[in-house]
């Protein structure tokens, strides 16, 4: 049965989408929105995947907004003027906005003809609660339900826009807005999306890369090559072979004689490569890979870049003074495996010493000491629990902070080496101040609980690298080591746990530069710098011409502002 209810008008403040740079906005001029024109907001209730309860619920919303409103105007008179103008109709053609519970195309498209779907609004049904809270159509940008139709929602939106380009404030979320900034809920990967991307692509921020892949013992075999030439300093055919790992991870099909020939279409797949495909199929093995595993110096060399704070130059430097075991190195560096009391870094001294030989030597020997527990994989539930355990302590430093797991537990890794949890405050007006110093606060109260007992790197904001000509983003981070405290009925075990503080604008970016993989991330960077002109990291998104910085909301944005296809976290596994 249609729903039938007359509502009012609309008019909102819409904010720039992305960027910090103000822009003139027009309404599109197939749009019937018009500023103070009384026409009803057509709005079409998709009962699919919706319970009864929530479609009652929904309906009724309307119904109360629209008495509500009726009898205001009838007490105050007729100069009120409403700013939201709703109807419910059973005609989807009609509509101008759709509400609906379906995530996929293909679940969409059983219910409506994908030409009318692309002429309308279609939003979750969080935009109808909210709209009506606000007594206003808020923009569609953070409730469009289905993403294969994001920019015809955006364009379609009822949303009033106006001429914001004299004002010279960052335009940042209304506080009625708030409630809908919110780190992203796991999604399932959406299979439209996923047959979009290619596995010919050159940059693998275009191709999916599954965690576990068709090839993976190929995969195996040559990135033993990778690492030999990544200790050895061999950066250039490092990268190649990375590449062709990259390449192979999002090939979908089980490499054989008979589709060999297929892999001539695929980029940087050389004329070595192939042969040691051609090998591998044939012997199960590759013979150079082989011969590496059996080398005492890269069996040294592998063993000591898994310390933290040891690098492939400083691996050889080491290998070169005759070194050769980690047992040999614990006695050089003067470390009693599983006792690091006295090399516990200063907490308050830890962010001018970060970058000091000192504060290397004391790290790497923090690293030694504790290499049994930080070899040992972590866990999906104890990932989590970490995680649980540090926002708690942060709730009693500071109220309102959001949250994201990242790295390979957010890729989808069973087993994690390390957590990174990547942190920042709801509040956008504000959230930068809120978070301006944080890491350090939380650290000292982890570490007082008894929680973080060591720190290996402790740093503050500073200003966004536009040139790119630091490693380090401009983050506030905290690299940590984390244990439980004495408990008989628990393991103490310790663990590597990384804290990274990000103002509410560029939170999103950093989520996508801490999730990886380090290919991914690496041809994000190319692409950006290739193909729009931009540059991109875990601080933030910035044109290279005049330094204009965007502020993508989402995580989806994030995505869109580089002008690529959205890759969910699970396929962008490009390494090996």
């Amino acid at each position: 049965m249609p729903f039938k209810r007359p509502l009012s008008s609309h008019t909102s403040d819409d904010e720039s989408l992305f960027s910090h740079d103000q822009h003139s906005k027009r309404v599109c001029s197939g749009s019937p929105w018009n500023i103070g024109e009384e026409k009803p907001l057509l709005v079409y209730i998709l009962q699919a995947k919706i319970h009864p309860e929530t479609m009652s619920e929904l309906a009724a919303l309307v119904e109360n907004y629209t008495i509500e409103r009726v009898d205001s105007q009838r007490n105050q008179g007729p100069g009120v003027v409403s700013k939201l103008n709703l109807e419910l109709t059973g005609d989807v053609k009609k509509a101008n906005i759709i509400v609906t519970a379906i995530k996929m195309r293909q679940r969409l498209e059983r219910h409506i003809d994908w030409r009318i779907a692309k002429t309308k609004a279609i939003v979750t049904p969080s935009w109808l609660r909210d709209s009506v809270k606000s007594g206003q159509p808020l923009s569609c940008g953070n409730y469009v339900a289905v993403h294969n139709l994001e920019d015809e929602a955006l364009q379609h939106c009822p949303d009033t826009v106006q001429d914001i380009s004299s004002s010279s404030s960052i335009h940042l979320p209304s506080p009625e807005k708030e409630s809908s900034w919110q780190t992203e809920p796991d999604e399932p990967i959406d299979a439209t999306e996923a047959e979009s991307l290619s596995c010919n692509a050159k940059y693998s921020c275009l191709r999916p890369s599954p965690l576990v892949c068709p090839n993976q013992g190929l995969v195996k075999e040559i990135d033993i090559i990778r690492r030999s030439r990544h200790i050895e300093g061999e950066d250039r055919s490092m990268l190649s072979y990375s590449r062709a790992i990259s390449v192979i991870k999002a090939y979908p099909h089980v490499i054989t004689e008979h589709n060999l020939h297929d892999l001539h279409e695929l980029p940087f797949l050389g004329e070595k490569v192939l042969s040691m495909i051609e090998e591998f199929l044939k012997t199960g093995r590759i013979t150079e890979a082989q011969k590496f595993l059996a080398d005492p110096r890269f069996q040294s060399l592998s063993a000591f870049i898994t310390i933290h704070g040891i690098g492939p130059h400083s691996a050889r430097r080491l290998y070169d003074l005759g070194l050769r075991t980690l047992e040999e190195l614990e006695r050089y560096y003067e470390v009693i495996p599983g006792l690091s009391d006295e090399e516990t870094m200063s907490l308050l001294e830890a962010e001018s010493s970060a970058n000091t030989e000192a504060a290397v030597e004391k790290s790497i020997k923090i690293g030694l000491a504790l290499r049994h527990d930080l070899s040992q994989t972590i866990p999906c539930e104890e990932v989590e629990e970490i995680n649980r355990t540090v926002m708690r302590e942060l709730s009693h430093v500071q109220k309102g902070c959001k949250n994201v797991i990242a790295g390979g537990y957010r890729r989808g890794k069973p087993q994690s080496n390390d957590v990174d949890i990547v942190i920042t405050h709801t509040d956008w007006k504000i959230g930068s101040q809120k978070v301006k110093g944080l890491c350090r606060k939380l650290v000292q109260r982890l570490h007082e609980q008894g929680f973080v007992t060591h720190v290996m790197h402790l740093s503050g904001f500073h200003e966004h690298n536009v040139l790119r000509t630091r490693h380090w983003d401009s983050l506030e981070k905290a690299l940590t080591v984390f244990v439980w405290p004495h408990n008989p009925s628990r393991q103490r075990i310790y663990r590597r746990v990384d804290l990274i503080f990000a103002a509410p604008e560029v939170f999103w970016t950093a989520v996508v530069g801490w999730t990886g993989s380090t290919m991914f991330q690496r041809d994000l960077r190319l692409w950006a710098k290739q193909q729009k002109g931009m540059k991109f990291d875990s601080s933030g998104i910035s044109r290279r011409h005049d330094s204009r910085l965007y502020y993508p909301r989402t995580e989806r944005d994030v995505f869109k502002v580089l002008g690529l296809l959205y890759v969910h976290p699970t396929l962008r596994n490009a390494d090996a």
